[in-house]
């Protein structure tokens, strides 16, 4: 599974029921520069995000994606 998580959004952009142009352009920022963020783990211990390797989400989906492909 793959999922990546941003616990740094905060208000319009962390509500589900903002929809305007302005905030979904902000939305694709957001998600823009998440995926050249290091693929990360939450440490459930302290709750914080820790790298886990030099690849950047971006690589890891492709990765992924690829593997699933393959798959098919």
């Amino acid at each position: 599974m793959c999922e990546m998580q941003d616990d740094t959004l905060s208000g319009t952009l962390s509500s589900v029921d903002v929809a305007t142009k302005e905030n979904l352009e902000n939305l694709v920022k957001v998600g823009e520069k998440l995926l050249k963020k290091p693929v990360s783990r939450v440490d459930l211990g302290t709750g914080v995000f820790t790298p886990v390797d030099k690849m950047t989400n971006e690589e890891a989906l492709i990765k992924y994606i690829s593997a699933l492909v393959y798959i098919l």
